[in-house]
């Protein structure tokens, strides 16, 4: 058994079955398989900032499949300080790093304006490639890299870190062996904590990119569907958020062919932790994913029950999952595996599901998915 789920050998050809249920293959030459398995995957992490440190702090844990040999940067004596502090090269440019036979997978952490030509020069590069999100808000660009990993066959996965989560892989596993019957509605709570800065707040995209996508993506990691029609309406507390025309506080609701409903609810600030809670039902019951705490520890006394609190970002509430997935990801391309093409090609059409909730909140209506890319005209970027 694998990290990443069920393996099956047929002949020459390994199949694994991931647990949230994509397939990734590839025709195996045993001896180089065998050659394989002795090498550590050259890693190279491009963009220093928040995220990139996530990937430096993971990469702690996956020392005995994979080592560090490039960091990149466009501050250079942040590039120049931490590949001495890290043991590997350091540069301001991602040629170096595509040029090193020695670089098998490249990790782009970099500003989001910048993922695209880094994605795609890397899979063109044959290399292969975990970025954070987005790939492109221009869906031309998303679709683009998305047919060039799928058509080299590369490792290509994008960081949406709850797919990895135990809880809600876990969640996934009950739905799909039936514990509940036909899905009949899931509800999403995704309130984050604390407001993130406001130059953050500035480049993310706006909250249904930002923060709402990781909302469709579990949707559809739990149904395995798309929603036909989507509504939303949201409103705007914080004057400096409003200012950058966008809003923070936003609800969700989908339509399925199916007769699936979803609804998601979510806000930049909850002051009384990270709350990401998910809700399922069925025709045979419900199951649910509850917040991780801070301890498991209930003190009752005469002022009564008091409960710890939930972690107070996603930092603590997903420390374990950003390791988690950078393994999963190494194994991949230590074996050569690569996720499904259908799994790899959801982020086009999820694109589409994030564009028509944000249209729905501008244009006050209901949007089918087949009105968006008529309506792009109407959205700001």
């Amino acid at each position: 058994k694998s990290h990443t789920g069920r393996s099956e050998s047929v002949g020459r050809e390994r199949i694994e079955v991931t647990k949230g249920g994509g397939q990734r293959s590839r025709v195996w030459d045993l001896k180089m398989a065998a050659e394989a398995a002795k090498k550590k995957v050259g890693v190279a992490i491009i963009g220093l900032g928040r995220a990139g440190h996530f990937h430096l702090t993971s990469m702690g844990g996956c020392a005995e499949v994979a080592e560090l040999r490039w960091v990149v940067d466009i501050d250079e004596e942040k590039a120049t300080r931490i590949a001495a502090e890290k043991g590997c090269k350091g540069s301001t440019s991602i040629d170096n790093v595509l040029s090193d036979p020695d670089v098998d997978a490249v990790i782009i952490a970099s500003t989001t304006n910048t993922h695209f030509e880094y994605c795609l020069a890397a899979l063109e590069a044959n290399k292969a490639v975990f970025t954070e999100k987005p790939i492109s808000h221009k869906p031309e660009q998303l679709s683009k890299v998305i047919d060039v990993a799928v058509a080299k066959k590369l490792p290509f996965l994008v960081g949406y870190q709850r797919r990895v989560d135990r809880n809600f892989r876990e969640l996934s596993r009950q739905i799909k062996d039936g514990a509940i019957g036909g899905l009949r509605m899931i509800k999403c709570c995704s309130r984050d904590n604390p407001l993130p800065p406001m130059p953050y707040l500035q480049v993310s995209g706006g909250i249904f990119y930002d923060m709402l996508t990781h909302d469709f993506d579990m949707i559809h990691f739990l149904s395995g569907e798309v929603p036909t029609e989507v509504y939303s309406v949201g409103h705007c507390y914080n004057e400096e958020i409003k200012a950058m025309d966008d809003v923070d506080t936003v609800m969700v609701t989908m339509k399925f062919a199916s007769g699936l409903m979803a609804t998601v609810d979510t806000s930049r600030i909850a002051t009384y932790g990270y709350d990401q809670r998910v809700e399922a039902f069925g025709e045979k019951g419900m199951a649910s994913a509850e917040n991780e705490k801070e301890s498991t520890v209930v003190v009752a006394n005469e002022s009564g029950y008091v409960h710890p609190r939930s972690h107070f970002s996603f930092p603590q509430r997903y420390k374990t999952c950003y390791t988690e997935e950078m393994v999963e990801f190494l194994e991949m391309v230590k074996s050569g595996a690569t996720d499904d093409e259908a799994t790899v090609r959801r982020h086009v059409v999820l694109e589409k599901v994030t564009a028509a909730a944000e249209l729905s909140h501008r244009l006050g209506r209901a949007v089918k998915l087949d009105e968006v890319d008529g309506l792009r005209h109407c959205m700001p970027h």
